[in-house]
């Protein structure tokens, strides 16, 4: 009796101490060469709608503010399963990079931090795509464990949302091209490839 329970609280506080240890910050990344222009990438990463169009986000309890793209764009939720928080649109660089910003609300008053950047180079194949992220969990001593496996998954959902991005892109590109070959007279300098 008394002795197993001993030994069990003994275990959990030794667990708790090394969750304390343990660093909760994290990085992760991934990588894609895509076969579109980096304008055609920019409205899928410059506003929170271009983010909604090619990663997962809550149904219900999205609020807007900010301007329409750039800096300062923000979408905000508070939704029953996955909790609030924001995405903010931080420095854009036009056709090369976009940084931005997202903030969960944890457990407590426990607020997970993560910064990104995706950065966008021409190649003779399409556009490398190079998305880094970096987060940090807070001070929670679970966390610490969590941090552990969290780069690894967080790069395999970041390597499928890129190939996300690349679907939704080459679809969009394909349909601007089929419009301007419907309309020979129309300048292509004013279409407009936002989505």
């Amino acid at each position: 009796g008394p002795i197993v329970l001993g030994g069990g609280a003994l275990l959990l506080l030794i667990v708790l101490l090394i969750g304390f240890l343990l660093p909760t910050d994290w990085t992760a990344d991934a990588s894609i060469v895509l076969d579109v222009t980096p304008q055609e990438l920019q409205s899928y990463l410059d506003s929170p709608e271009g983010w909604q169009a090619w990663t997962p986000w809550p149904d219900s309890g999205l609020v807007r503010s900010g301007p329409p793209r750039g800096e300062g764009a923000r979408i905000s939720w508070d939704d029953r399963e996955l909790g609030s928080g924001s995405l903010t649109i931080g420095q854009v660089r036009p056709d090369e990079s976009v940084a931005y910003s997202v903030e969960v609300a944890g457990a407590g008053n426990a607020v997970m931090r993560t910064s990104g950047t995706v950065t966008l180079s021409s190649t003779a194949e399409g556009v490398l795509v190079q998305w880094y992220e970096e987060g940090d969990l807070g001070r929670n001593p679970l966390m610490g464990y969590w941090a552990l496996s969290m780069e690894r998954a967080q790069s395999t959902e970041m390597a499928k949302g890129l190939e996300h991005l690349g679907t939704v892109a080459a679809a969009s590109s394909r349909s601007q091209r089929l419009e301007s070959e419907e309309r020979p007279d129309s300048s292509s300098g004013d279409v407009d490839l936002r989505p």
